[in-house]
């Protein structure tokens, strides 16, 4: 009798041990479950929000460059009109995204910025298909325009400022002549006077970045 009770009660125990390990199986399975789930929601709310994320943030680089730009060429104005020997110093001078290009031989400053966001209206591949579009926005002296790429959803917006009619510019960099601009730097701008060989009366501006 005692032997049968003794075996009863072994058997209840194997069965609790049992069921313990089934039901901490299904707490382990849970578990992975529900990570797994977690991470495929994060992912997706990842790549659904990334892009957008990059678009306000080129947006607002966008939006400050214009600024920088603007305070640029109102010191360039200034130099030249204020005539020769005069100089101004920008420090610090940043461009923290895209590639700022002073363009001496035509007299001009471009900034340029691959994204995916559409800033104004796109226009074609090049700027003469923008001016033939009539799809170049104006802001006082800065034009602004936006081309596209080969690859879908991959843009390049411009802003330009010409100096044709105000002064020949010529730069001094670091980085090289035809480089761009990209980072911090100390821009020093002054009216250099006229240059007699180019019969004109506009003068040189230098524009020193270092």
């Amino acid at each position: 009798m005692l032997l049968a009770v003794r075996l009863q009660e072994s058997r209840y125990l194997l069965l609790l041990v049992k069921f313990d390990m089934k039901k901490s199986g299904q707490i382990w399975i849970s578990a992975v479950l529900y990570i797994a789930l977690g991470v495929v929601a994060i992912s997706i709310v990842l790549s659904a929000g990334v892009p957008i994320i990059n678009k306000i943030k080129d947006k607002n680089t966008i939006v400050q460059t214009k600024e920088i730009l603007f305070t640029l060429d109102n010191i360039i104005r200034e130099v030249r009109d204020e005539g020769p020997g005069s100089r101004r110093v920008i420090q610090p001078f940043i461009i923290k995204d895209g590639n700022l290009f002073i363009d001496s031989s035509n007299n001009k400053i471009i900034w340029e910025l691959q994204t995916a966001t559409v800033f104004v209206e796109l226009c074609g591949r090049t700027k003469t298909e923008c001016e033939d579009n009539e799809l170049i926005v104006k802001e006082g002296p800065l034009q602004i325009y936006e081309t596209t790429t080969i690859v879908e959803d991959e843009n390049i917006v411009h802003l330009e400022l010409s100096y044709k009619d105000v002064g020949f510019l010529d730069v001094i960099s670091d980085a090289g002549r035809n480089s761009p601009l990209i980072g911090r730097y100390s821009i020093t701008i002054e009216n250099a006077g006229i240059d007699p060989a180019k019969n004109t009366n506009l003068p040189d501006i230098e524009i020193k970045a270092v």
